[in-house]
Formats: structure tokens, sequence, C-alpha cells
């Protein structure tokens, strides 16, 4: 199963719908700051699930919430944009959220910055910002994750 990770994409739409056909996901992670592209996008893409919640710049959105726990495929995965946890700081608050809700991996933005790690069992990932260009993607194969950076050339 391929995940694109997306977050940060502040109305610059550019080249995502052509990243969309390219990559062929099977689902769409939008971790925030413009929800509403990622509402667009799975409105052209109705045959790809899409899973957004909304970040400090989407302030007017009631649609979406600030956090999600999706089960894909028996994987746990914590998505939020990050500005809640005070990323920019620390993952402190992130990563204690992470381990109350016992998760497989937390995906978030907020920072624009491009970021992995694992502690305690727990992937930690951000694509950094679509509107530098920046995406992620997911492969889960026999519940085991891989997350990789990509960058729209």
């Amino acid at each position: 199963m391929k995940i694109l990770i997306i977050t940060d994409s502040h109305g610059n739409m550019g080249k995502i719908y052509d990243i969309i056909e390219e990559e062929k996901p099977n689902g769409i992670i939008w971790t925030g700051d413009h929800s509403w592209d990622g509402e667009e996008c799975s409105f052209a893409f109705p045959d790809i699930q899409f899973y957004i919640v909304r970040g400090n710049c989407d302030v007017f959105d009631r649609k979406f919430n600030d956090n999600e726990i999706l089960d894909i495929n028996g994987i746990k995965i914590f998505i939020t944009h990050g500005h809640l946890y005070n990323v920019k700081k620390d993952l402190f608050a992130l990563e204690a959220m992470a381990e109350k809700y016992k998760v497989d991996a937390v995906c978030f933005g907020h920072t624009h910055i491009p970021y992995y790690s694992e502690k305690n069992g727990i992937k930690y990932f951000n694509p950094g910002a679509l509107k530098d260009n920046r995406y992620g993607v997911l492969i889960i194969r026999n519940k085991e994750l891989t997350f990789k950076y990509k960058e729209i050339k």
C-alpha cells in the first residue's frame, strides 16, 4: 500500500495533481495548513482515500478535526498538524500523545522541515512543506512501514 503524505500546502497546489497521477497512491494523508486544498484534491480523485486534519492556518475549517488516529491495515497512525503540540520547539508533547494512544507512527507538519525519527518503537515523520515542493510517501508492506522524502522537480 502506498500513501502520500502532504502538509503545509498553503494554497500552492501547482503540481499536486501531477504528483498524484505519477505516484498513484492508495491514500493521502494531508496534515493541515490549507486543509481545503486536500479537500479539493479529494473531489478530483474520488477513488483515493483521503485522511485530512486541519492546521493552525485553518481557523475557519469546521469540517476536519485537529487530530485523527487512523487504522490502515492494522497499522495505527496518529495524524496532526503539530501546532497544538508545539513541535517547532520539541516533540515531547507529541511523543506523549503517540505513546498514550499506542500508535505505530505519527505524521505531522507545521515546521516545514523534513524530519524522521523512531523512539520507543514509534516512527515520527514530517515530509516538509508542499509549498516548498516537498512531500512524503509511506509504503506499508506486511506491517512494515517505510517512509520516503520526495521533492517536486
